[in-house]
């Protein structure tokens, strides 16, 4: 038996994760350490998942030797720094990193868009590389496109930028929509009148999304886009992501009798929203981002209100993103009891640079950075890269990759995709279409970062998206200039159409 538990335990080394209790609390000695600054609202779940993901990896590091810079062996140290970003202002997240940047190497974590464009600047001051592990707006991205000496520190560990996002919630309601649609049709009149809907028919949308910057160009792409994908859009509503009770809003919603109701939601809020939504017994499939819906507590948070909601997400129950999910999944949910949410991934930002320490046999920023920008990562998470600075100035701040660029990181000819430049662009302005291939952004698409849809199913968090829609290789919309969608991680699980909802 002990062989046995040695032997789980060893393979879990191999793969870089450790079990806890296997290592971590109790340090080993190092004569001398590279520090991180983990930043988050660590009074919050985001912040805590920051700094779990961030000790597992400062876990598996030390215990399998540390980092070897030259020949010089380094421990890894951490710094807990409380940016407070859910509840309280910017400012308490420039105070919070001003006082330990002296300190640190490196810097990994952030959450709210509002709070990291200000307390970033703490770390571009030093010159620290800061991996951000949270915030999607693509402005903090383009920083580095208008002013690169500055922001060259910035990098995007997760999410994809939030044009990205919407492109995914996009793919997962079309496809999605398109079957629920089916469904309803086929019950015909057994559907609740209001719900009822015919072969020519659209499904009704409503669009719920807080009231934050990030979310404000989804707001805008998705009510340019839906109605484009087929679905009539009912109205849009952006409560505060701190909001205790959206009844009002779930009543006018109600109203509207929406087959499905689209959401972006990063704080409490999302919680606040699948409990009301089912205590007033809206029968609508809730389909988008609500982060806190991605911990294992949201299905009793919600008093199971949170049943059959699908969602964006990185990681659920059984699904292997990568070689080393399931294992890493696990692993995290013994020591934190929870599931992890995308903030998590400060585990992989830390080997990221690990990786590229001892390649470069360096800590010097300015030795790293070119390593960081040429070369990619296969982590727990997914496999990562960045895009490079558009070759192609097009004028106005607006920049485009040009074809060896883009097939330096797609093979276009296995999925029948022609180079245009239109398609590759990289900018940041107001309006629903965006140029989302930014200097430093994640590269996004099968083989990259995909994301994948998850959904409560009886108690469990389980992944469901992407999914097999046709044979192998067969053309159709699910082809786009990333890739070939139709296609499923191992351990994707049947999704739930809760058509039961709308019947009389």
């Amino acid at each position: 038996m002990k062989r046995i538990v040695f032997l789980i335990i060893a393979s879990l080394l191999v793969l870089g994760l450790v079990l806890p209790g296997c290592g971590g609390d109790a340090e080993p000695d190092f004569d001398q350490y590279i520090t991180f600054a983990v930043t988050g609202p660590m009074d919050d779940r985001q912040g805590e998942h920051h700094w779990a993901g961030a000790e597992m990896a400062r876990d598996a590091i030390n215990d399998a030797g540390g980092v070897d810079v030259g020949g010089t062996i380094y421990g890894i140290k951490l710094v807990e720094v409380d940016t407070n970003e859910v509840a309280g202002t910017p400012a308490e997240g420039v105070n919070a990193l001003t006082a330990v940047i002296s300190g640190v190497d490196f810097v990994v974590g952030g959450f709210r868009t509002e709070a990291v464009v200000a307390y970033r600047e703490v770390a571009m001051d030093e010159k620290v590389i800061f991996l951000n592990c949270g915030a999607a707006t693509g402005t903090l991205q383009y920083s580095v496109v208008s002013n690169y000496d500055r922001y060259k520190y910035w990098f995007k560990a997760t999410p994809y930028n939030e044009t990205f996002l919407v492109k995914s919630l996009l793919k997962m309601t079309a496809t999605i929509g398109g079957a629920f649609k089916a469904a309803l049709v086929a019950m015909g009149s057994d559907v609740i009148d209001e719900y009822e809907v015919g072969a020519p028919d659209k499904l009704r949308v409503a669009i719920v999304m807080e009231n934050l910057t990030w979310a404000d160009g989804m707001v805008a792409a998705a009510n340019y886009y839906l109605p484009l994908l087929g679905f009539n859009v009912t109205g849009t509503w952006r409560p505060s992501a701190t909001a205790t009770s959206i009844t009002t809003e779930l009543g006018e919603i109600e109203a509207t009798y929406p087959h499905i109701i689209f959401t972006a939601f990063s704080g409490p809020v999302g919680l606040t929203y699948s409990k009301q939504r089912a205590e007033l017994e809206i029968p609508a499939l809730t389909l988008g981002i609500n982060v806190e819906n991605q911990s294992k507590g949201a299905w009793y948070a919600t008093n199971q209100g949170c049943q059959y909601d699908i969602f964006l997400d990185t990681w659920a129950e059984n699904m292997s993103v990568t070689a080393t999910s399931v294992d890493w999944f696990n692993a995290f949910v013994t020591k934190v009891g929870d599931y992890p949410l995308y903030n998590a991934a400060t585990y992989d930002a830390i080997y990221t640079l690990k990786v590229a320490i001892e390649a470069e046999d360096s800590l010097n920023a300015a030795v790293l950075i070119p390593y960081l920008e040429t070369h990619t990562y296969m982590g727990v998470g997914a496999k990562t890269g960045y895009y490079p600075m558009g070759a192609i100035d097009l004028g106005g701040g607006v920049f485009a990759l040009n074809e060896t660029q883009v097939t330096d990181l797609y093979d276009l000819a296995s999925y029948n995709w022609t180079y245009a430049q239109d398609d590759w662009r990289c900018g940041y302005t107001a309006g629903p279409t965006q140029q989302p291939h930014i200097f430093h952004d994640t590269v996004y698409g099968p083989g990259w970062q995909t994301g994948i849809g998850s959904q409560w199913q009886d108690g469990a968090k389980v992944g469901i998206w992407p999914m097999v829609l046709a044979a192998p290789g067969t053309p159709g919309p699910w082809i786009d200039q990333y890739g070939d969608w139709n296609f499923a991680y191992n351990g994707t699980a049947t999704i739930h159409l809760p058509t039961e909802w709308f019947a009389e």
